[in-house]
């Protein structure tokens, strides 16, 4: 008994000690950088926190454990240059009535953009369904909180209504109530995105209007074009980002030569002149991807002599990737997707998945094909049979 007493001190001691210098080591890394994050958000209570910070488009990303201290924080990150972040808590997730991983919503997340040498606040209070704050010491993120606060209750609604929509297609009720709660819930995302669309209107030179014309698809960044501030176009990030884009959606067009892909000596898309092609961007992690797929294995039997299919696979590991194509047998020809060394994605600008281009024998676009949807495969008939 004295033994197993003094095994148990020993072992807490030790246990102790690791605590204190893990913590040791995490006040100070959170205490190197250039920039300084520090705020209070009721309710967070005492607990570690996940922090990703890195420059806009992401190609250099710093992720650091930090401690909420009785609901307050503070820690550093290094910026070479204008980026932005995102602060989670375990509490910020929601649980699912399928027990699966838990649910992330953006409208319990906090979200910050920073520049070098820069000190924001964050001051707030978590919500059931929400983390209602506002930032202070950056531009963007004034504009950014400000805008939050007065479409929040849209963002819960929207996180509420897939909960439940979650939890419906768990159960497997009727399909007709999972298919008119999906539409409520698509309902409060365009709702949203109405309201990002009004501010780009109200306030041209914001650079959040930049942000938000940037996120837009090809028909509404056109149409919303001419709003934005000539002078945002040539100086801000997203505003270069948004005026790419809009360049890049005149180009793709149907009766527009496809832009031409290539990957290392295993493809060209040239090469398939003669033939009507069928581009397919997916990815295993998009469920109508994966749900489409019976239908184009029919589709690809009944037209492979006269159509080359070729699936190009984006935001997934390689690993997965090639498992899931040998699981699911799919015989055409299928690409990896490089974001960073060759990013035939954005070629196309694509932005929703899955998306289908269909390309003429010339090598011209037919008409693109966003979601999965019937269409495509009425059209791919109707042009097969002509």
């Amino acid at each position: 008994m004295k033994k197993t007493k003094k095994f148990f001190k020993i072992f807490a001691s030790i246990f102790l000690g690791v605590v204190v210098l893990i913590a040791i080591a995490s006040t100070i890394n959170n205490r190197i950088g250039n920039c300084e994050v520090k705020g209070e958000i009721k309710g967070l209570g005492t607990r570690l926190a996940l922090v990703s910070a890195g420059d806009n488009s992401y190609t250099q990303t710093s992720f650091k454990l930090i401690f909420v201290i009785n609901d307050k924080f503070e820690f550093n990150t290094k910026l070479d240059k204008a980026g932005k972040g995102q602060m989670l808590t375990w509490n910020m997730f929601f649980k699912r009535a399928s027990g699966n991983k838990p649910l992330g919503m953006r409208s319990k997340r906090i979200s910050f953009n920073l520049s070098p040498d820069e000190t924001i606040t964050i001051t707030g209070v978590l919500k059931k369904y929400s983390v209602d704050y506002h930032i202070k010491g950056n531009v963007i993120s004034e504009q950014s909180s400000m805008f939050r606060e007065k479409t929040l209750h849209i963002l819960e609604k929207e996180t509420q209504t897939y909960i439940v929509l979650d939890s419906l297609e768990y159960c497997g009720v009727d399909k007709n109530l999972i298919s008119s709660q999906s539409k409520l819930h698509f309902k409060t995302r365009d709702d949203y995105n109405n309201q990002r669309l009004k501010y780009i209107v109200q306030n041209p030179k914001h650079e959040l209007s930049a942000i938000f014309l940037a996120m837009q698809d090809k028909d509404t960044l056109i149409k919303y074009m001419p709003f934005l501030d000539k002078d945002l176009l040539t100086s801000n990030y997203y505003g270069k980002k948004a005026k790419k884009r809009f360049l890049i959606y005149k180009q793709i067009e149907s009766g527009k030569l496809a832009p031409n892909i290539v990957q290392s000596n295993k493809f060209n898309l040239i090469d398939l002149r003669g033939k009507f092609v069928v581009l397919d961007f997916w990815g295993t992690w998009c469920g109508p991807c994966v749900r489409g797929f019976p239908k184009m294995r029919e589709y690809y039997k009944k037209y492979k002599s006269k159509v080359e299919f070729v699936g190009i696979a984006c935001d997934d590991k390689k690993s997965v990737w090639k498992k899931f194509i040998k699981e699911e047998g799919l015989e055409w020809t299928q690409l990896l997707n490089d974001a960073k060394n060759n990013d035939l994605a954005s070629k196309y600008n694509i932005r929703n998945f899955p998306t289908k281009v269909l390309i003429d024998r010339e090598g011209k676009i037919i008409e693109i094909f966003k979601g999965e949807k019937k269409a495509f495969y009425d059209r791919l008939d109707e042009i097969m049979n002509h």
